[in-house]
């Protein structure tokens, strides 16, 4: 990133308006102009594409949670909220802390939600509403493609039931 901020100020100092002799090349005004909006650009997508993807508390621990575990039936039982905390705030920028956020892990992304969320509707909707945003733009939040498909399968389970 420092490198392309020296070429920013190289071809900055060296635009005086008329043509450039820059290692026996010469070079236009407007070129050197086009080179520069070129690198500023690519600086900026730079910028754009370091950036951690933003969350809410409960959406990704919901990734990290399916890319852990979306291969085995259970839980196992020593899996923490805080070390799912520090994972979540290594990948993501997490947005909305509410403050009736989820205390357990099932609470957060059951393994069966037909059977979890039976008798309360109001819970499901939000969990479906949590899922559909991490399925629609699954792309931009997994790293292991098989976890984002099974979320989709999650997803279009707790649409029927």
């Amino acid at each position: 990133m420092s490198n392309i901020i020296d070429i920013l100020r190289y071809i900055k100092k060296r635009d005086k308006g008329g043509d450039t002799l820059i290692k026996g090349n010469t070079y236009t005004s407007e070129q050197i102009k086009f080179a520069h909006q070129l690198l500023s650009d690519a600086a900026k997508e730079f910028d754009e594409a370091r950036k951690k993807p933003r969350l809410s508390r409960r959406r990704a621990f919901i990734v990290i949670l399916e890319e852990l575990y979306y291969d085995v039936p259970e839980y196992p039982k020593n899996v923490k909220l805080e070390d799912l905390q520090r994972r979540a705030n290594t990948r993501f920028e997490i947005v909305y802390r509410g403050s009736k956020s989820p205390q357990t892990i099932q609470d957060i992304h059951p393994k069966n939600p037909c059977a979890f969320f039976e008798n309360d509707g109001h819970r499901k909707a939000r969990y479906r509403n949590a899922l559909s945003h991490l399925v629609e733009y699954g792309e931009l939040y997994f790293q292991i493609e098989d976890a984002a498909i099974s979320l989709g399968h999650t997803y279009e389970e707790i649409l029927l039931c």
